[in-house]
């Protein structure tokens, strides 16, 4: 079977159910070369949830095909970024942050403030991310973590904001330097030291081209509306 995932003709036959539901919004039925080849086998599936009894047989193979799509990514120029991405006007914008700190609610904010038919949420925990025709764009992926919140959809990318707890709202715009440990920790590394030039060089270019923000903010809608009002350019 074909899908079109982040822009990438991929084949892949899903083994289980719940994989095949995740994938079905991306089925391809165009023409084209195929981009993305994922190979996994029913009997890789059974040995990784014996080695992790806490999984589901086909939640290793929902994981396990978002890991090899990843990383078969960034040979198409794209790397996958752990954050939530919502969409407002067109534009998407990238929460990024460790498991736990409040990425997924700081986006539902947005939802709050601006309407859920206005906010989209494109990929609540990995969404893709790669520049086509000089522009870097966002996009979703039926690989969204422990949520289903994602849409196919590709929107042109407005900023990255690295979100910290806080007791009040604020942020700022970061330097290279900074932005780029904060962006390693929450993006899939490879093993290869040529994937790592290759994803070294992505980052290298977003920096230039695409602002990286940190901010430490509180669960309100408030928070949502500073990140809109600073990272569109209004503050």
């Amino acid at each position: 079977m074909r899908y079109k995932i982040a822009g990438c003709i991929t084949e892949y036959t899903p083994i289980y159910e719940m994989l095949s539901k995740k994938m079905e919004p991306y089925l391809y039925e165009g023409e084209g070369e195929t981009d993305i080849c994922l190979n996994l086998t029913k009997s890789f599936c059974e040995t990784k949830q014996k080695e992790q009894p806490h999984l589901t047989i086909p939640q290793c193979e929902y994981i396990f095909v978002g890991s090899q799509f990843y990383r078969k990514f960034l040979l198409q120029g794209g790397f996958m970024l752990h954050a939530s991405a919502v969409e407002v006007e067109g534009k998407a914008y990238l929460f990024s942050a460790d498991s736990g700190t409040g990425k997924s609610t700081h986006t539902k904010q947005w939802q709050a403030f601006f309407g859920g038919e206005r906010a989209l949420i494109i990929n609540d925990d990995k969404p893709a991310v790669r520049k086509e025709v000089g522009q870097w764009f966002a996009y979703g992926t039926p690989f969204s973590g422990k949520t289903d919140e994602n849409l196919n959809r590709k929107v042109k990318l407005q900023g990255i904001c690295m979100l910290e707890r806080g007791e009040m709202n604020q942020i700022k715009q970061i330097d290279a330097g900074e932005a780029i440990a904060l962006l390693m920790k929450q993006t899939l590394v490879p093993r290869e030291s040529e994937g790592v030039g290759m994803l070294l060089n992505y980052l290298d270019e977003l920096l230039k081209e695409v602002p990286i923000y940190r901010m430490q903010c509180t669960i309100s809608e408030e928070a949502a509306k500073m990140a809109y009002r600073t990272m569109r350019g209004e503050m």
